[in-house]
């Protein structure tokens, strides 16, 4: 578990040193705010295109401490092409490999911490804190410092958090890689064992209980296997794209918002500094959220908290106004980390847990992004950040109204949903 905390605490830091920036990088070497947009979604498509092949390699090839490490070590490596003096396409295209690799580490962190939890419902909240105080101690540190140097500082600090991660992974267990799941076979017959019902109505046979031989192999590898085995998933990735469309514009157009405003680089970093010291008490209480609202009704309610922060959004005009809404969409972006982590953990076998924590971070920091930073960029650039707010929180309400309807009712205190078990393909045991 010490390994653990130090791995998030490190993952929370290097993400601050770099990412938060990347819009105000851009901005910095001349690009307007529909570009900036576009560069983003198309960095997006590339955090899409990756994240069932990291989810893959995590569960079947190599192990998700060592694909997080593969992750990290290329994300250092790009980190410092986008320090170098480089602008257009060059530019353009290290920040979508950025992307590709950064994009993905958190959810195989999350996917390492799940599996080595003994209750993740209990602890979660409390690891991950580890990660969002770290991040906003760095965030604020390092907006002083940019003030006065600029950012080619922040590609040497990144790698420098990422040596921190290797350090701190050295320390943290990982699981052992289901090769069967690399020939995309499911399940081999479980009897009687059961699979939670996403919904809460319970437990629900699986459905190749009783039988001898294993699920039809999936040419989609474990990405294809996770919906197979869990058919609502792609209703929960749906509230996930929904609410994650706003939270992306919330990252890249409000910080911009922010800059035309006035704001200096210390403002940008303090406005994701302090939301992310306020995600801290959340992170702390939230089993006992999860416990009282339910996985469902805590992911809606901090969607709802978020519509009500873009609301404000539309009509403040001052850097240190839009800093101090931090204040509530910190506790919401941790209620929504939580209750989506803990959702993939209810209704996923543990050995998908790679695959379904990458597929979440997937969808809110790829397929929605993509749609935030380009559709975002364009509302933008057309019709002023007020209206794009105004869109953004309405379509938070729709999100917050299909988590209701697909995200569980309830947190159970069932046993792990069933791990993929080993079977034999050409006469030799793949596990």
């Amino acid at each position: 578990m010490t390994g653990l905390r130090l791995l998030y605490l490190a993952q929370g830091a290097t993400t601050a040193f770099l990412s938060p920036f990347i819009a105000v990088i851009l901005r910095e070497r001349g690009l307007d705010a529909a570009t900036i947009g576009a560069i983003m979604a198309i960095a997006a498509i590339g955090l899409v295109v990756s994240v069932p092949i990291w989810g893959h390699v995590g569960d079947a090839i190599l192990g998700r401490r060592r694909t997080l490490g593969l992750c990290v070590a290329i994300a250092a490596a790009v980190a410092l092409g986008i320090g170098s003096p480089v602008t257009g396409l060059a530019l353009a295209a290290l920040v979508v490999a950025f992307s590709f690799s950064q994009g993905a580490s958190l959810g195989l962190t999350d996917a390492l911490a799940v599996g080595v939890l003994t209750d993740p419902h209990r602890q979660y909240g409390r690891v991950r804190m580890m990660a969002s105080l770290s991040f906003a101690v760095t965030s604020i540190s390092v907006g002083v410092l940019y003030d006065r140097t600029g950012f080619p500082a922040a590609s040497l600090l990144y790698v420098c958090g990422a040596l921190a991660m290797f350090g701190a992974l050295v320390r943290t267990r990982g699981s052992s890689p289901n090769r069967a799941l690399a020939h995309g076979v499911g399940p081999a017959a479980m009897g009687h064992e059961q699979i939670h019902d996403p919904v809460g109505a319970g437990v629900q046979p699986h459905a190749g209980a009783g039988s001898s031989e294993p699920r039809t192999a999936s040419r989609f590898g474990s990405t294809g296997l996770a919906f197979a085995v869990q058919p609502r998933l792609l209703g929960v990735l749906a509230a996930v794209f929904l609410v994650y469309f706003a939270v992306v514009v919330s990252s890249t157009f409000v910080s911009l918002r922010i800059v035309s405003l006035g704001g200096q680089a210390s403002d940008v970093a303090l406005y994701f500094g302090i939301s992310a010291f306020a995600e801290i008490p959340t992170l702390l209480v939230a089993a006992r959220l999860a416990s009282r609202l339910g996985l469902r009704g805590l992911f809606s309610v901090s969607a709802i908290g978020f519509a009500a922060a873009f609301l404000s959004w539309t009509v403040l005009d001052n850097p240190g106004a839009i800093v101090a809404t931090r204040l509530v969409t910190g506790p919401c972006f941790a209620g929504l980390t939580v209750a989506m982590v803990l959702t993939i953990g209810e209704i996923l076998p543990a050995n998908l847990q790679t695959t379904g924590q990458t597929l979440f971070q997937g969808t809110a920091g790829g397929v929605a992004s993509v749609a935030g930073n380009s559709i975002g960029g364009l509302i933008a650039g057309s019709a002023g950040f007020p209206v794009l707010f105004l869109v953004c929180a309405a379509v938070l309400v729709a999100g917050a109204a299909v988590g209701w309807l697909v995200l569980p009712r309830n947190v159970t205190r069932l046993p792990q949903p069933p791990v993929i078990d080993e079977v034999i393909v050409g006469g030799a045991p793949l596990l």
